[in-house]
């Protein structure tokens, strides 16, 4: 199948394309979970890949993160029109008004057995609302790839008619980041740390109980404290869509000139965390993947979302001498569980999965998890 209106001109392709899919795209960071499950498929010479992003995307970021990206991009009414092989989505928010195919979505990385529930599109109701029937008559091709096993349990405890539409396909996030582990010194130098000096990634995540909401001074004292580290911050890509890029970088200008850097929210969140040494973040879920990779973590504030073993600093007390006290988790496997129970899987069983629900003949060679790639990176701003 093809549809109309995927080509940016009316000329003849040059490909023969015999499958379209539609990825859709609602903010720039589960466009980044969108494109992790691509990667196993779209270099396919027979598969077409077009993006698009619903009118009421979050925010201003979704547009220049897909340029960046290089992607074919539709306008949301084509998309409504048209029909694809297969829609391929991290949020389950407005794909229902799309034209039809079948769906694959892929929801937000949670603790095991749960479920995020962002604003009320993005937990159990919104699944079933992806599938667009009522619970158990889904389209058969429509799919649900799940992190957990106990995500799955879940789904299929309230809703017994789902369970032939979902599939535990693991973390396609963390796959990449472990394939990613082999280039630190590649990132480390896009990131401007050269070969001496310790990394210190900040990691927050979004809303009010986050490291940012609550603890900004953190970064000062950061800064301040820790003298011959490179300290940089990582937030939320939300975090920049909500407040603004100005704002965002004005709170922060006192920092960044004593010396901060601040990741650009359309930079791949595991480029920094892999270069880091050690990592302080809060609730968000670098946290937990920083932590299943080894890497020594603090938590910057108490928070309950956060199970595994990991230390918070003492603000009253100076920051190097905990910093340096920091080890590598003895529980990295705990982490791991947490956000997958099929590591390393992910690419196998997402690309059986494109290959059932758009009738592939058989891919052939297995796939390869491909690490991040760095292609360029923003180390200054201009406000």
């Amino acid at each position: 199948m093809a549809t109309r209106n995927w080509t940016r001109a009316p000329v003849e392709q040059t490909c023969a394309v015999r499958r379209v899919v539609l990825a859709v795209v609602h903010t720039v960071a589960s466009g980044r979970r969108v494109l992790d499950a691509l990667s196993v498929i779209e270099s396919e010479p027979e598969v077409q890949v077009v993006f698009t992003s619903p009118p009421d995307a979050v925010g201003s970021g979704v547009e220049e993160f897909l340029d960046k990206e290089a992607a074919l991009t539709i306008p949301w009414r084509d998309a409504a029109d048209g029909r694809f092989d297969l829609v391929v989505a991290a949020s389950s928010r407005a794909v229902g008004d799309l034209g039809g195919g079948p769906v694959l979505l892929l929801p937000d990385v949670a603790p095991r057995g749960a479920f995020p529930d962002v604003p009320g599109y993005d937990g159990l109701g919104g699944i079933m609302q992806a599938l667009r029937r009522p619970c158990g008559t889904a389209h058969p091709l429509s799919v649900v790839a799940l992190a957990h096993r106990e995500q799955h349990r879940l789904l299929c405890d309230l809703c017994p008619g789902a369970s032939r539409h979902t599939v535990v396909a693991g973390d396609m996030g963390f796959d990449r980041l472990v394939a990613s582990l082999p280039h630190r010194t590649h990132y480390r130098t896009a990131l401007g740390a050269g070969a001496a000096g310790r990394v210190v990634l900040v990691s927050s995540g979004r809303g009010p109980q986050s490291l940012f909401g609550r603890s900004p001074e953190l970064l000062d004292r950061l800064v301040t404290e820790l003298p011959g580290h490179l300290v940089v911050c990582h937030l939320h890509p939300d975090v920049w869509d909500v407040h603004g890029h100005r704002q965002i970088l004005s709170w922060t200008s006192a920092v960044r000139r004593a010396g901060l850097v601040m990741i650009p929210p359309d930079v791949d969140w595991r480029i920094p965390l892999v270069a880091a040494d050690l990592v302080i973040g809060d609730h968000g879920p670098v946290t937990t993947y920083a932590a299943a990779v080894g890497k020594p973590v603090a938590l910057a504030l108490p928070t309950p979302l956060v199970t595994t073993a990991i230390p918070v600093l003492n603000p009253s007390q100076p920051l190097r001498d905990q910093i340096d006290e920091l080890a590598p988790p003895v529980t990295a496997q705990a982490a791991i569980d947490r956000v997958t129970s099929m590591p390393h899987r992910a690419a196998t069983v997402l690309r059986t999965t494109y290959s059932r629900a758009m009738r592939l003949p058989d891919l052939g060679a297995p796939p390869v998890c491909r690490p991040v790639p760095v292609d360029r990176f923003i180390t200054s701003w201009s406000v």
